[in-house]
């Protein structure tokens, strides 16, 4: 983000009480970019005449919290990626307390306390701040366990379910058979375009004409604009989307840049993985534990040729741990509970606060 912190920053000698105060200052603010007053507003309002009895919330976003508490409802969080909310609040508490007590500056706290003070909260009531506000009355969980940080929480594990959004699947994915293994390299769907900067396409399109795969490079729409005069070779087919979860079933491995839909939707499917990671939250973090996990490699941005992604392809699809690895982790993760099999523990929860 630019801000100089990072939230999944786990090296202890960075980790000062400045650090870590400062990290969730600069992430408490890019919570709140991601909404707005009126988009709050209007959300209390609504729940206020309504009612419910619980409200589920995106743990980048701290609205779900706010109008969970104006209106009297039980509510969780739903968890986008790795939870460093959480590991990085529990650090803050435990060094927070270490600090004389006029130092003890808390700026997620200071803005979800003035959100509750905007919709008319009394701060000794129902605008009282706790640590329920930051973390959820329970955490619904749908990482593997191999990613997951358990902080003290109580979290509710649930299975992945990949949604792609509506698309059509075209007709080579369903009823064409591979003749080489199928590779499919894609930037995500969030920022493409970002993760494409510096992202050597051209050299890697020409390094694929050397490997015995069938490469299929999803790579967003203006970098398919821009290669649309360009002559693939024969065993690339370049397309602005196709849907993972349809097309994962058919790949012998993937090359991707660390987001969380991306890797879950490759984890379901038990695919090898070559990472590039990005930037966005903790790719890097995640690349390195898929690696650990022997279901794929990471490749360093700053290492990213034609050469090394040769190399990383090959060794995913011919040393046969990979597939076996990625095969054990999909067998984990399809173990979790199905999103319907939480509901009576959520129901549990809307019954305590009723």
């Amino acid at each position: 983000y630019g801000s100089g912190f990072n939230i999944a920053e786990t090296d202890p000698a960075k980790l000062t009480w400045e650090y870590v105060r400062d990290t969730l200052a600069a992430y408490a603010h890019i919570a709140e970019l991601s909404t707005n007053t009126e988009m709050l507003t209007d959300l209390t309002r609504f729940a206020r005449a309504w009612q419910p009895d619980l409200v589920l919330w995106d743990a980048m976003s701290y609205v779900g919290p706010a109008v969970a508490r104006a209106c009297g409802a039980a509510h969780a969080r739903l968890l986008f990626g790795t939870d460093h909310w959480a590991r990085m609040r529990e650090l803050y508490l435990r060094l927070a307390a270490e600090q004389p007590e006029e130092a003890r500056v808390d700026a997620l706290g200071d803005r979800i306390t003035g959100r509750l003070a905007g919709l008319g909260c009394a701060p000794e009531g129902d605008g009282r701040f706790d640590e329920e506000l930051v973390v959820g009355q329970r955490t619904i969980d749908p990482l593997p366990s191999f990613l997951r940080i358990e902080a003290g929480l109580n979290r509710i594990p649930v299975r992945p379910v990949a949604y792609n959004g509506p698309s059509v699947v075209p007709d080579w994915v369903t009823h064409e058979r591979p003749e080489r293994p199928r590779v499919v390299l894609t930037l995500g769907l969030t920022l493409p375009e970002a993760y494409n900067d510096g992202f050597p396409i051209t050299d890697l399109l020409a390094a694929a004409a050397e490997m015995d795969v069938e490469l299929i490079a999803t790579v967003g729409s203006a970098t398919a604009e821009s290669l649309s005069g360009t002559t693939l070779p024969e065993n690339v087919r370049l397309v602005d989307f196709v849907p993972l979860n349809e097309l994962l079933p058919t790949c012998s491995a993937i090359i991707h840049h660390g987001g969380m839909g991306t890797l879950q939707n490759t984890l379901r499917h038990g695919v090898p993985q070559v990472i590039v990671p990005g930037w966005l939250w903790d790719e890097r973090a995640t690349a390195l534990a898929v690696q650990a996990q022997g279901a794929g490699l990471m490749i360093e941005p700053r290492e990213f040729r034609a050469d090394t992604l040769q190399a990383a392809v090959e060794r995913v699809l011919n040393e046969p741990s990979f597939a076996d690895s990625a095969e054990r982790l999909a067998k984990e993760l399809l173990s979790a509970p199905a999103p319907r099999d939480i509901v009576p523990e959520l129901e549990r929860l809307a019954a305590e606060r009723a």
